[in-house]
């Protein structure tokens, strides 16, 4: 059994995609199946089990532990925390880099959906409206709440990509 988060909007489409292809299960079938076809040449790493339970030691001099400290609290962490997580990052182990900025972001990401599907109800309504009076006078209203939509797509996907990781902040010149 695999479970998924989708938003309304990426579901329907997913939809329209797995319609011709057998459905929704089939479709995410298909697409494993080729994701581990295609990744036969890549290395496999197990999921680590438990907590972790190798120690390193590393000295910093006090201008590192400050800029370190600074780092960390713009992340909400502690310094190990953002440490761990710049190395889990540059060993690709883990995709999110910082559980301190998902737990922020995790309900701005929702009331922004909320927000979405808000726009889109009241979308539906003028429209509706538009229909059965023949008022063309909202149609401005209408352009406006489609330019909101828009707006707010951009932030829930800008948030999406934050919270998957903001691989840009972790990139360092090799």
């Amino acid at each position: 059994m695999l479970s998924i988060r989708l938003d309304a909007d990426a579901l329907a489409a997913f939809d329209r995609v797995a319609v011709g292809r057998g459905g929704r299960s089939a479709l995410v079938r298909q697409m494993i199946e080729q994701t581990l076809r295609e990744s036969d040449h890549c290395p496999l790493i197990d999921r680590p089990e438990g907590a972790a339970r190798n120690r390193v030691s590393v000295r910093f001099t006090d201008v590192e532990i400050a800029v370190i400290e600074v780092r960390a609290a713009q992340r909400s962490t502690d310094r190990a925390g953002w440490i761990k997580a710049l190395v889990r990052r540059h060993l690709a182990l883990k995709s999110r880099v910082d559980d301190g900025l998902l737990a922020e972001l995790a309900p701005i990401r929702m009331q922004l959906l909320r927000i979405g599907r808000n726009l889109n109800q009241a979308m539906k309504a003028a429209n509706t409206a538009m229909l059965e009076t023949g008022d063309k006078r909202i149609a401005p209203e209408l352009r406006r709440i489609a330019d909101m939509r828009m707006e707010v797509s951009e932030q829930v996907t800008a948030v999406g990509d934050a919270m998957r990781g903001d691989v840009s902040y972790w990139t360092v010149a090799d």
